[in-house]
């Protein structure tokens, strides 16, 4: 009664100053609350513009009925209007918020339907060459098994020659040059020892490219990095995939359709958003913001309309602040709003400092950015490619 009785009031008050705008707000207010047979007419009447009956009826209901309120629970009155000031505080943070995501969704699906493929083609790129890094560790892994045997053999080669040097050394020591096997011996000993020489350094190369050898095939790093990149691979061709089922199950629109989706989807979301509806309605706000949800990444603007206008012209949801009558209620309700006003304030800071929000608050030219990019792109894929081919031909002379 008491906000029947008020919402008549200002309406009274607003036929005297031909404020249609607010007249047409109380009638929307008023259409949710329980009316009586003389009420409804009194808003039939308005509807109808006709104002002058309209404003008799209400006097005469005033009249009859303002006695009826005797007492005002100016604390009940005060917390009502402290939920509803910060409801309207969390109304305009969650348009925000949704603002916000609203921008990068778009600014992604228009990143992948622009890179998409682009992309993809890089990331396979670097995921193949990287799977074939390690094959070529398996296969160094068996040739280090031949190329050790090999520098063992190699080793016992060398101690045998410097053995057969020593005992040369020892021969010679020990007869003059004017011995008849003298010369044949010098010049026995002078290759032996130039083989070994030769020998020698081939140990220290062959060390060399076994400890490198080592290096390669005991990486454990490489079989990580490609497990990543297939991962990454495997994920952006999934979202991908789905992005572009999405994209083409939506609705193309132009920019003033955009602009229109954009301007229900908000007025829907102010007033079925479940943080700002009554306990028992929550359950019930989450399915319809769900739905208009749905309906906005398809781009539905019929859809849209038709949710908006349910919500408008029914009596869907109330707000906590007009529903609610209990003090300590009202008072664990301003409690819980401004606990979600400072979870939202969070987390427009936090996307406020997301990276693709970022380059979207620095863009003057969505256009020009993603031919910039994909310039750059295509380069890194060229070389992707070309080293793709290199290490394929190397991988081919190391193990032909």
């Amino acid at each position: 009664m008491t906000q029947i009785l008020k919402r008549l009031e200002i309406i009274k008050s607003s036929i005297a100053i031909d404020d249609e705008e607010i007249i047409d707000l109380q009638i929307m207010k008023l259409k949710k609350l329980d009316l009586n047979e003389e009420v409804a007419q009194i808003v039939v009447l308005l509807e109808q513009s006709d104002f002058t009956t309209a404003l008799s009826f209400i006097e005469a209901y005033l009249s009859r009925y303002s006695g009826v309120v005797k007492y005002i629970d100016t604390q009940l009155q005060g917390l009502k209007l402290q939920l509803k000031t910060l409801e309207s505080k969390l109304q305009e943070l969650i348009e925000q918020k949704t603002e916000y995501l609203s921008v990068i969704a778009e600014f992604n699906n228009e990143y992948n339907l622009r890179l998409g493929e682009l992309i993809r083609s890089i990331l396979s790129l670097r995921k193949e060459i990287l799977y074939k890094k390690t094959i070529k560790q398996q296969k160094e892994k068996e040739k280090y098994k031949e190329d050790i045997q090999a520098f063992e053999e190699t080793i016992q080669t060398v101690e045998e020659l410097r053995s057969t040097v020593l005992e040369l050394e020892e021969i010679l020591k020990h007869i003059d040059d004017s011995h008849e096997q003298y010369d044949e011996i010098q010049a026995s000993y002078e290759d032996l020892l130039e083989e070994l020489g030769r020998l020698e350094d081939e140990i220290k190369t062959q060390q060399e490219e076994l400890e490198k050898a080592k290096e390669f095939i005991d990486d454990e790093a490489l079989q990580h990095e490609y497990q990543e990149s297939k991962n990454h691979y495997d994920e952006f061709d999934n979202n991908y995939e789905d992005i572009k089922e999405s994209i083409k199950n939506s609705m193309a629109l132009n920019e003033e359709e955009k602009a229109l989706l954009k301007t229900l989807y908000k007025k829907a979301a102010r007033l079925c958003h479940p943080d700002i509806v009554p306990d028992e309605q929550k359950e019930k706000a989450h399915e319809l913001m769900q739905q208009l949800n749905d309906a906005y990444s398809k781009k539905e603007i019929l859809k849209v309309k038709e949710i908006l206008n349910l919500l408008e012209n029914g009596s869907w949801f109330k707000l906590s602040s007009d529903s609610i009558d209990d003090k300590e209620i009202l008072k664990a309700k301003i409690d819980e709003c401004k606990q979600n006003i400072k979870e939202i304030e969070n987390e427009l800071e936090a996307l406020e400092e997301d990276e693709t929000y970022q380059i979207i608050a620095e863009l003057d030219d969505w256009d020009e950015y993603f031919e910039e990019l994909k310039s750059e792109l295509f380069k890194e894929k060229e070389r992707l490619e070309e080293e793709a081919m290199e290490f394929l031909e190397e991988i081919n002379e190391e193990f032909s």
